[in-house]
């Protein structure tokens, strides 16, 4: 299943503007995580995100949001609901073209929800 996800996920992490593509468990325990830049550059910000999977996701499923994005310096965090319990997580730079990331995202979300048997 992880190999499926890999694949699924790949067309937004090779873009060179993604910095991490990540999977998260509502618990913010990542099924998947795929870095393209220094562990030490985001090592925080990880940290920062890990724990906040829970209440994000509870406050996009309140407010029936599709999305919730953050703006850290030059960095932006995007999560995206994937199901009830996963949270999909990309912080990608300023450079990316978030036309093509919207499109990418919208894709891998169904197709994620459908490996993961997600009807909503």
């Amino acid at each position: 299943m992880i190999s499926r996800i890999s694949l699924l996920l790949s067309p937004i992490y090779s873009d060179p503007g993604i910095k991490m593509v990540a999977l998260y468990r509502i618990d913010g325990v990542p099924v998947f995580i795929k870095i393209n830049a220094p562990k030490r550059e985001i090592a925080g910000t990880l940290y920062w995100l890990e724990g906040q999977i829970k209440e994000m996701l509870y406050q996009i499923f309140n407010r029936n949001l599709s999305e919730a994005s953050f703006r850290f310096g030059d960095v932006r965090i995007h999560m995206y609901p994937v199901s009830r319990t996963l949270v999909l997580s990309i912080m990608a730079s300023e450079e990316v073209s978030m036309y093509k990331l919207e499109v990418d995202v919208m894709s891998v979300k169904k197709q994620l929800g459908v490996l993961v048997g997600y009807e909503g």
